[in-house]
């Protein structure tokens, strides 16, 4: 038992590079589940408005100042 005891804080210490990565999927993944009906809500507004992917459309190319 006190291998165990030794050898499990090495492994969780080796192991950081994936569990902080998990962890903040996780938060990441909560907080969207969270801003999501505000989010629908705000859609809804601006399917009226053309808008790009790329953002609003701006003056034309070669005239911008």
């Amino acid at each position: 038992m006190s291998d165990l005891m030794t050898m499990l804080p090495i492994f969780l210490f080796m192991l950081i590079p994936v569990w902080i990565p998990l962890a903040t999927m996780a938060v990441g993944a909560i907080a969207d589940a969270v801003r999501a009906p505000a989010r629908a809500g705000s859609r809804v507004a601006t399917r009226d408005r053309a808008v790009t992917p790329a953002g609003r459309r701006g003056p034309a190319a070669g005239i911008a100042r």
